[in-house]
């Protein structure tokens, strides 16, 4: 299966991670899709109080 998604490695403590497994399946996703969803909320609320946060090129990140 091919995707766009950079794949990472995420190292939690074990307790948070099984809260997140707990919401991954009482809300039908994986743990990696609950994380994602996760970010992808918290980044929405971030930039409705402080603005788009630009995307720079790789080759401008340090």
């Amino acid at each position: 299966m091919a995707t766009d998604k950079r794949p990472t490695m995420l190292r939690l403590p074990e307790d948070l991670y099984e809260k997140v497994r707990y919401l991954a399946y009482a809300e039908h996703r994986s743990v990696n899709m609950q994380i994602e969803h996760a970010l992808l909320r918290y980044i929405t609320d971030y930039e409705k109080q402080h603005g788009t946060i630009p995307i720079l090129k790789p080759s401008k990140v340090e």
